[in-house]
């Protein structure tokens, strides 16, 4: 199995050096640990979080609280799952850059036909990478393929756990994977948002040119509403949580063709919709 693309930078259009990384994404706190053997002084590992702005076209459409890193691919990200962008073609550019204050914002830009469009239907209010649309805003994903065997998802699922260097640290970040259906790992990212892990690593691949259409999400958080529209939006056609979904999340898929699967642990497994893309085998 291939490693992730953990630490090699994305191409991302008007990027800066340096502005597309891992990030300083764990901050050292002193703590007074109490264990069974008694009370220490000592230091944590903590997971960073910090604002973001996300910007497009000079209008200020979101502010996330994320991990430091891979900036660029979020704003990509976000800007395909919340159905700004339909593909690649339609994102000029993504770019960080520090406000006045020194605080980062990344600025999407987008043609301004689709910027003005945009404007037009935007009443929704960005809620920890989360927005809410109408249903009928949803594109459905078509086909009963791509298929991917029930071993394959578990090998995935020990992949993410193997991967996710910064939660082995803290406990406290959101994992999120995209595979090949044969098991191979696109890239993991890891952030406090669960939207956000989802939004760099699609970013990654829609900077990248990595077609989505035949891969398979593994997320470590709950499949809720918002993260079924992510991966329909984005063309995902599988989505598998170490978690659970929650039953809007599992309506979302059965209209949009996406492929959940809930509990994915050890041997274990639950598929909540559109069964036909997991083969168990003989």
């Amino acid at each position: 199995m291939a490693a992730a693309d953990n630490e090699s930078p994305a191409t991302a259009p008007g990027r800066g050096p340096g502005e597309n990384g891992p990030g300083d994404a764990i901050a050292l706190r002193p703590v007074r640990k109490v264990t069974a053997d008694g009370v220490a002084e000592t230091q944590d590992a903590l997971a960073v979080e910090r604002w973001l702005r996300l910007i497009l076209n000079g209008r200020e459409i979101a502010a996330l609280m994320a991990s430091p890193g891979y900036e660029d691919e979020l704003g990509a990200g976000f800007a395909l799952t919340q159905g700004l962008v339909k593909h690649r073609g339609e994102l000029l550019s993504v770019s960080l850059r520090r406000d006045d204050d020194g605080r980062p914002a990344v600025r999407i830009v987008v043609p301004i036909e689709l910027s003005l469009a945009l404007a037009d239907r935007a009443s929704a209010q960005a809620s920890c990478g989360g927005v809410v649309h109408a249903d009928d805003e949803l594109p459905v994903i078509e086909g009963e393929g791509p298929v991917v065997a029930a071993e394959g998802l578990r090998g995935m699922a020990r992949a993410m756990t193997a991967g996710q260097t910064i939660y082995r640290r803290t406990g406290g970040t959101h994992g999120a994977g995209l595979f090949t259906v044969s098991g191979e790992l696109v890239v993991l990212r890891e952030d406090v948002g669960r939207h956000n892990a989802a939004d760099k690593a699609v970013g990654h691949c829609l900077l990248a040119g990595i077609d989505l259409k035949d891969k398979a999400l593994v997320v470590t958080g709950r499949v809720s509403r918002d993260i079924a529209a992510k991966a329909v939006r984005a063309g995902v056609p599988i989505l598998a949580s170490m978690s659970a979904p929650t039953d809007a999340g599992i309506e979302v898929a059965v209209r949009g063709g996406l492929t959940v699967i809930g509990f994915l642990r050890g041997r274990r497994m639950n598929i909540c919709s559109h069964p036909c893309r997991i083969d168990f085998g003989a």
